[in-house]
């Protein structure tokens, strides 16, 4: 907000013989200026920042770019409502373009930034898997999106690899982590070896097989094949007005559920930072891991709490399917 602007006027002063009475109202009015310009000056609030890794080249970059403008909302909603627990917040958004090395070299940039309070990424197994050790090292609060194994100080914003199967149960389930959308020995080679052994089978796959490239590279073989998300697609979420917020800043990019589940990792991680600096001391990195661990939230995907190992004790998985090259629920 600009500072409104406070004029004076010059004018000529009729001076009595004294001078007395002119020159004490002009210091009067000189005084009041003074009062009132560092009055109208706006205070910037401090600011922390979260980071976001993703990839935003190469074959996932469709994940990337779906989860950014989804935290970039959050970010932006959090700042118009004044901040979060009187601090201003800012995105650090890093590319790892599904590289395993990249994502820990983008750890390391991101625990050197003492600004940054908490990370979320990176939506792939194997990049998740190196980068997690570095946000521990760094005691950083990490929610990672992956299924794969990690640290016990990471908090696991998806889907466990048993919950993953349990979900599957009435089918075959691509064998873990079956993340490789490519036709050279990847997912789309086992599905179309599964579909010519027993066409019948309901056949399931993780939550990569919920892209549209998925669906671009089975072609056929895709009709009928689920999916299993570790969040609701907006429609379904607890806010059906998300997607209109999203598409509104989003360029074109439709939201599914990677874009509600970052949002939710966003507000997430705002609410343990206010609970975190409750007592009136600045939130740290340790502080807000542990309001982590306590957290009671209700995010679009419904609720969300860490149990003793920091999995997401609620999530059992979001079942869609395809059908013709769109997504419903079976």
């Amino acid at each position: 907000m600009n500072a409104p602007t406070v004029g004076v006027r010059a004018t000529a002063i009729n001076r009595p013989e004294n001078g007395s009475r002119p020159l004490c109202a002009a210091a009067s009015w000189l005084l009041v200026v003074a009062l009132l310009v560092p009055a109208c000056v706006p205070v910037a609030r401090p600011v922390i920042k979260i980071g976001l890794v993703a990839p935003f080249e190469g074959r996932y970059r469709d994940v990337g770019y779906e989860v950014i403008y989804a935290v970039r909302l959050a970010v932006r909603e959090a700042n118009a409502a004044g901040g979060v627990a009187g601090f201003g917040v800012e995105l650090t958004a890093l590319d790892d373009s599904g590289d395993p090395a990249s994502s820990a070299e983008q750890a390391r940039k991101l625990g050197t930034d003492p600004q940054i309070i908490g990370v979320i990424g990176d939506w792939l197994d194997p990049t998740t898997l190196d980068a997690a050790p570095i946000y521990a090292s760094e005691h950083i609060p990490f929610l990672a999106t992956a299924a794969t194994a990690l640290p016990p100080e990471a908090f696991r914003l998806w889907l466990t690899t048993d919950a993953l199967r349990q979900a599957a149960a009435s089918g075959e389930l691509c064998p873990l982590p079956c993340d490789a959308l490519d036709t050279l020995g990847g997912s789309v080679d086992w599905l179309g070896q599964t579909r010519a052994g027993n066409n019948a089978a309901i056949i399931y796959g993780p939550p990569l097989w919920g892209q549209p490239q998925f669906a671009t590279l089975a072609s056929s073989l895709a009709n009928g094949v689920r999916f299993i998300a570790p969040a609701p697609f907006p429609a379904d979420s607890t806010d059906p007005g998300f997607a209109d917020r999203y598409r509104a800043i989003s360029n074109g990019v439709e939201p599914r559920s990677n874009a509600v589940l970052a949002y939710d990792a966003a507000r997430l991680l705002f609410a343990a930072i206010t609970h975190s600096a409750r007592g009136g001391g600045a939130p740290s990195r340790t502080s807000v891991s542990e309001a982590l661990a306590q957290i009671n939230f209700l995010g679009l995907s419904g609720p969300i709490h860490f149990d003793a190992d920091h999995n997401w004790a609620e999530d059992k998985g979001w079942v869609y399917e395809w059908e013709y090259g769109q997504v419903r629920r079976p």
